[in-house]
């Protein structure tokens, strides 16, 4: 029902009180009739019923007073409820006049949103314009790099020029007793298979005065009856007083243990009932040996007279390779410490090999720790350039943009062994360490191997 209809019904009300209340006072005013003087009078038929009359009109007046009293109780409820329904209403208006202020403050502040959103979409599609521009200008930039490129390996017949790559020079010869030759370089064209093995001083040694550390060696492993050749890289600790000594041993002496166990180790790699067991087996004995041959360096200058082994700690990686023509190539890696070999192919290069699966298991060396010797076998496909790498040659060659730039000199060429050399020594930011590298060219067939010299 309506506020209206509510109204109507309250008038109503208010009308039938009044005339409740109108008849209440005049029937209370109605004064009984004088009686008269008591007489004796006997009640006569007429008598009785005048009074029974008197009596019905006196009961409906009681009637109508209470009927009147009712409708001003049921008038007081309606009103009280009239009331209720009033302040409701009021309280509704309220609620709905906060509601629209609230309306009207959220309308506002969704359009100073809507206008910083414009402001952000305007700044965003400047910022994109400037971001294509500058894309535009790098791009037309390195199409100008390339272009002069081409015509400089056009007019020079190699790809940098007669002198691709400018070695970093040292500036002083290291000190110390245990010194060696800043750099060293080796290499052989044997067929299918092309090696090549560099070891450069690293800048942070270079500038500190001091002695490479690292040592490469590469051997034919004329013991095992399979053609077969021996890699080797072994990184000295830059603590070790005669690092650079215990790696060059480390690196003859595993040439000597593989010879020693060549015939055992022929069978295990390549014969028909080559078992991995024996084969691990093996290779602990052979860098136990290594170990007992390092610890001939510093023997007498431990405690007690014994070797210091804190002074020739190595971490040794070796890789022995099947020699000749075929389609797969088969290779055992194995070493302790934190050494790498990786794998370049079509164009890129991965980490297929390293010694310690875990941190903890890098942090080995020889010759403690030579019995934790890590090891795997794998093949190459004829193309596939294989790296037994010093740690920070690895870092380097991983890198995004030092690795594509070795990737583009070493993919599908044998270079030579100077140019190898000036290639692993180029002047190029790095942690600063040794550069410690051999190199392995598969090209399945010793024809395709020809070809590709450079």
């Amino acid at each position: 029902m309506t506020t209206t209809t509510w109204l109507i019904i309250l008038l109503v009300l208010s009308v039938v009180a009044n005339i409740a209340l109108t008849a209440r006072p005049a029937v209370s005013r109605r004064r009984p009739l004088p009686l008269p003087p008591a007489t004796t009078v006997r009640d006569s038929p007429q008598t009785l019923h005048a009074l029974e009359s008197t009596r019905l009109e006196l009961e409906q007046a009681r009637q109508a007073a209470d009927h009147a009293t009712g409708l001003m109780q049921g008038r007081d409820l309606e009103l009280g409820r009239v009331r209720g329904m009033l302040t409701e209403a009021q309280a509704r208006a309220a609620d709905a006049a906060g509601a629209a202020q609230e309306a009207l403050a959220l309308r506002k502040e969704r359009e100073e949103l809507l206008t910083r959103l414009r402001e952000r979409a305007e700044e965003v599609r400047l910022r994109s314009r400037e971001r294509d521009d500058t894309q535009a200008q790098a791009l037309a930039r390195i199409h100008e790099l390339e272009r002069r490129l081409a015509d400089a390996e056009a007019g020079a017949g190699g790809p940098l020029g007669p002198e691709p790559v400018s070695p970093a020079i040292p500036r002083q010869l290291p000190l110390g007793r245990d010194t060696t030759a800043d750099s060293s370089v080796d290499g052989a064209d044997l067929g299918p298979v092309v090696v090549r093995a560099a070891s450069a001083r690293g800048d942070r040694a270079r500038h500190d005065g001091e002695h490479r550390r690292d040592a490469v060696l590469l051997r034919f492993a004329e013991e095992i009856p399979t053609p077969t050749l021996l890699s080797a890289v072994a990184a000295g600790s830059p603590r070790g007083r005669w690092s650079q000594s215990a790696a060059d041993r480390a690196c003859r002496s595993l040439a000597a243990q593989v010879g020693r166990y060549g015939e055992s180790l022929g069978r295990e790699l390549y014969g028909p009932d080559g078992d991995d067991g024996a084969l691990g087996a093996l290779l602990r004995t052979a860098l136990q040996g290594v170990a007992h041959s390092m610890r001939l360096v510093t023997r007498g200058e431990g405690p007690g007279g014994e070797a210091d082994d804190g002074a020739i700690e190595v971490a040794l990686t070796g890789l022995l390779t099947r020699l000749g023509d075929g389609r797969e190539r088969e290779h055992l890696v194995f070493g302790v410490g934190d050494g790498a070999l990786l794998r370049l192919r079509d164009g890129a290069w991965s980490a297929v090999f390293t010694p310690g699966e875990s941190a903890p298991d890098r942090t080995l060396r020889l010759p403690a720790d030579a019995a934790r010797v890590g090891w795997a076998r794998l093949t190459t496909l004829p193309g596939d350039v294989l790296a037994v790498c010093s740690p920070p040659m690895a870092e380097l060659l991983l890198r995004e943009d030092v690795g594509s730039w070795f990737a583009a000199r070493w993919a599908g060429r044998q270079p030579y062994l100077t140019s190898f050399l000036s290639e692993v020594n180029a002047p190029v930011r790095s942690t600063g360490g040794d550069r410690s590298v051999v190199c392995l060219w598969d090209f399945g067939d010793a024809r395709d191997a020809r070809s590709a010299t450079r």
